[in-house]
């Protein structure tokens, strides 16, 4: 049994106070079909995520088996199954392979052979199993709202909720989801579907019909009586029959209609174990109340009852005592239900993420360009000037003295050497953060929908971060690696310690990965993050230092935040401390002073903590949309 009562949530717009819901009360009890329709922005939804707990209230209680979910926990992911109206899966997987991977983050203990059986059942029951081997992109958009319901059927939910999953489609289309969604809520004794609609179509498929105006209920009760009750010809009908009166005065008049209907139409629990479920969807010949929803609010109803506000809980309740008869159940949840261990998700979703990767042909043929395209810009500025580095480096070793004194030309090729090393170090670390940065831009926001769904299904945050941290990982290792050793294989004489670039290479990539990774997760749309990461990476040549030097009391400001400079600093840093005569000429060419690599490590890693600890913090607060 799921009860609602009395749900009332306030917002302020422009200065004043605006209920999204006013007062909602309703019951719903197992083996039971719910249709929530009403005007757009009446709180359809509102009411919808408020059950699923993704929405608070101001005021109010909902029960779930004589649990008060805000005292005493939230619905156990396998108990709740939530059916969004936007995107369900990765375009680019199967729809066996959507299932399956649902499979592995929300049940635990299944052999292989079991999780097969609950693929096949799955699919089966859904309608889908001819369809197992399609992607998702080439599904109708009936196809895509079966894939929905099939990915929260895996833990055979006793709540399934769904949000607009008939919107957009064509009639045959409704009319099969609805069939789909009336025979899911007869296939399981415990089960209760709930379904937002906007349509009017198809009502006689529900077993009672919830109205709200304004946020506020104005009926609720079986569809065949809704007609006579808002004395229209037709359902559709309703919502310009609502526009005529304020929606105070409609929730006033089912205030005092309320409890005739329910007693006319059996809306209360049969005993206290058996639900009392409406089966016949049919007009019959049950005398209606008298009373309809435009009669005067202050006159009696047929009942000769007052216009006082009944017990907003009376659906669901004794017609004596107005005491719940159902008592609470042990909370008791199947062991195959349980969460898998944040290790298995985050495998599961690395495994996953790398199937789709491997399916989208231009990410990867971009991936491919920057790998092998951006190494080669750097070799083809450093093409020529290396090897008159290495020359240089020869001639002055046989007297170095002399040629510091004596040759001004020398002097001034070993100071464009100098230059030479600074920029090409640093041309590298740019480019490796500008990979970094469109690596992980995307990455998260990208899939945000997908994300909070499946969190709604139990991942854990932490699972998430994990495993885009690993899939990441590989892009940083192979980009950064790559660019070094290609760049050192061709135009070898850079001075310096070789490992200590490499590293620092690595560090750069994998700081600027977590940072953008965490503006990912923080932002909403993944536009918004790709920009704001593009101006990241664009602003970390300027304020490096290494092309112009910072004002000297802006550096201890601004330094700590540039991921860019750390890398080129600390790499510079082993060619001060080598025994290559290039020191000298570096000194000359960078104004601004250089860092040990020590402590450009620290900087990084500090920078790499901070993108994480921002990763997680991101997937972890909702945004639902």
């Amino acid at each position: 049994m799921l009860e609602v009562r009395n749900i009332t949530i306030r917002v302020q717009r422009d200065g004043e106070d605006h209920a999204l819901l006013e007062d909602v009360s309703l019951n719903v009890p197992p083996g039971h079909l719910l249709a929530i329709v009403g005007p757009s922005g009446c709180g359809k939804t509102t009411l919808m995520k408020t059950i699923a707990g993704l929405k608070e209230d101001d005021s109010g209680e909902i029960l779930w088996e004589g649990r008060n979910l805000a005292h005493e926990g939230d619905l156990h992911p396998s108990e709740l199954g939530y059916v969004p109206q936007f995107s369900i899966a990765h375009e680019l997987l199967t729809v066996e392979e959507c299932v399956a991977s649902a499979i592995a983050l929300r049940t635990c203990g299944l052999t292989l052979e079991q999780q097969e059986s609950l693929l096949g059942e799955t699919l089966t029951q859904t309608g889908l199993g001819g369809l197992a081997d399609r992607q998702v992109k080439v599904l109708s958009g009936g196809q895509k709202r079966r894939l929905g319901l099939a990915l929260e059927l895996v833990t055979d939910p006793a709540l399934l909720l769904c949000d607009e999953v008939t919107s957009g489609l064509d009639p045959k289309s409704e009319r099969e989801i609805t069939q789909l969604l009336h025979d899911l809520a007869r296939q399981s004794l415990k089960r209760m579907v709930i379904n937002v609609t906007h349509s009017l179509a198809n009502l006689g498929l529900y077993d009672t019909v919830l109205v709200l105006h304004e946020g506020r209920v104005v009926y609720h009760g079986p569809p065949r009586a809704l007609n006579h009750y808002f004395s229209i010809d037709q359902a559709e009908d309703i919502y310009p029959k609502l526009a005529r009166r304020p929606a105070e005065r409609w929730a006033s008049s089912w205030e005092r209609h309320r409890e005739a209907y329910y007693q006319t139409y059996g809306l209360s629990l049969k005993s206290k174990d058996e639900p009392k479920v409406v089966t016949d969807r049919e007009p019959d010949r049950i005398r209606l109340p008298v009373a309809k929803a435009n009669d005067d609010e202050d006159s009696e109803d047929s009942h000769g009852e007052s216009s006082k506000k009944k017990d907003s809980g009376s659906m669901g309740k004794s017609a004596k005592g107005g005491k719940d008869e159902a008592e609470p159940r042990e909370h008791i949840i199947d062991p195959i239900h349980h969460l898998p261990s944040l290790m298995t998700q985050a495998m599961e979703l690395w495994r996953r993420r790398w199937i789709i990767f491997m399916r989208d042909r231009g990410q990867m043929w971009l991936h491919i360009l920057m790998l092998f395209g951006f190494p080669l810009l750097v070799v083809i500025f450093g093409y020529e000037g290396i090897p008159a580095v290495r020359a240089l480096s020869q001639r002055a070793d046989a007297n170095v003295v002399t040629e510091f004194k004596q040759q001004a030309a020398h002097t001034t090729s070993l100071l464009k050497s100098g230059g030479l090393i600074s920029g090409l170090i640093m041309f590298q670390v740019v480019l490796v953060t500008l990979m970094a940065s469109n690596n992980a831009a995307r990455e998260i926001a990208g899939e945000r929908d997908i994300l909070e769904r499946e969190k709604l299904g139990g991942l854990r945050p932490m699972a998430y971060v994990l495993s885009k941290a690993m899939f990441l990982g590989v892009f940083v290792l192979a980009q950064s690696l790559w660019m070094g050793l290609f760049v050192e294989l061709v135009c070898p004489g850079i001075p310096g310690d070789l490992m200590v670039r490499l590293a620092l290479l690595v560090m750069a990539s994998a700081a600027m990965t977590a940072v953008c990774a965490g503006i990912s997760a923080l932002m909403r749309s993944p536009e918004k993050a790709t920009i704001l990461c593009i101006y990241l990476v664009g602003f970390q040549l300027p304020l490096s230092g290494a092309v112009l030097a910072l004002p000297k009391k802006f550096e201890p400001l601004v330094q700590p935040f540039i991921a860019a400079f750390w890398s080129w600093s600390g790499s510079l840093h082993t060619v001060l401390n080598s025994d290559s005569q290039f020191s000298q000429a570096v000194k000359a060419v960078t104004a601004t002073s250089l860092k040990a690599p020590s402590l450009a490590f620290f900087f990084l890693s500090l920078h790499v903590a901070v993108g994480l600890t921002a990763a997680y913090a991101g997937t972890k607060h909702s945004q639902w949309d």
